[in-house]
């Protein structure tokens, strides 16, 4: 197979697992895509002590615009999955946490996942289970060391 092929191919398949992943990730809960992402960060980043996460934070650190967080939170505020909170020292900062429903939904899509997870790993079995994740692991390594250098580049460079 000629390398142009093969980098072809390699996209190919890429794209096709971003599909299934963003199926696989899909519960069968209420709330899909962007405003699952968000509660489930959400679920693993806020615990009993804190009030929460501003939402300019979240979307920072999601990489969505100010409108995009505001929608999502106010979606899954209707929903009953999440609250938003003023803070004790200024009334005007406002905190998001997830509800106990929220947590629930959070719990129950991991379930979920995990159990098709699993059934993929039955699928390829022990041996090429661990051989993907050898070969993924690796991958991650060389597209880490790709966006640090062409980070540093953008510094270098003043933009």
């Amino acid at each position: 197979m000629a390398q142009g092929d093969l980098v072809l191919e390699f996209l190919e398949i890429l794209q096709s697992l971003k599909t299934y992943a963003r199926d696989l990730f899909r519960c069968s809960g209420k709330i899909r895509g962007s405003a699952m992402r968000l509660l489930m960060f959400l679920h693993h980043h806020v615990d009993e002590d804190c009030p929460g996460i501003q939402p300019s934070e979240l979307g920072d650190i999601l990489k969505l615009t100010r409108p995009t967080i505001t929608s999502l939170v106010n979606t899954l505020e209707e929903q009953g999955l999440v609250e938003r909170l003023s803070g004790d020292e200024d009334r005007r900062v406002v905190f998001v946490r997830p509800t106990a429903q929220g947590t629930a939904l959070v719990q129950g899509a991991k379930q979920e996942f995990s159990r098709s997870l699993e059934e993929f790993m039955d699928y390829l079995g022990e041996e090429d289970g661990r051989e993907l994740m050898r070969i993924l692991r690796r991958a991650l390594v060389f597209f880490e060391a790709q966006r640090n250098v062409q980070e540093r580049n953008q510094e270098q460079c003043g933009n």
